[in-house]
């Protein structure tokens, strides 16, 4: 997501794509945090419903919102920790978006 460079290039980071990198970064980062706040109540819910009926862990309210913050992250993709690892990440979105965007510009002209 950051940069298509080789290790030995010299090449210097523009204004315009380090100001696509901030946007991209700020978006992730709201992301993260709508999950965070949505998922702390609903936590602290599923743990009680979970101390009272005492699932099995497959049957776990708890565990299944643990994994599903797991697939959010990927998703999210924060720190590009999760870059070509063959699932949708906000990264994808935002290329597609983008050529989206420039493609339409193209068929005005």
């Amino acid at each position: 997501m950051f940069f298509n460079l080789r290790k030995n290039s010299r090449a210097q980071v523009t204004t315009s794509q380090a100001l696509r990198h901030l946007i991209v970064f700020q978006m992730k980062l709201g992301a993260d945090a709508i999950r965070d706040l949505l998922m702390s109540p609903v936590s602290v819910l599923v743990f009680a419903v979970d101390a009272i009926r005492k699932p099995t862990l497959e049957d776990s309210l708890y565990l299944r919102l643990m994994l599903l913050g797991r697939k959010s992250d990927r998703i999210i993709n924060l720190f590009d920790e999760h870059k070509d690892a063959g699932h949708f990440t906000v990264d994808q979105a935002v290329e597609e978006l983008e050529e989206l965007v420039l493609t339409g510009r193209k068929d005005q002209n």
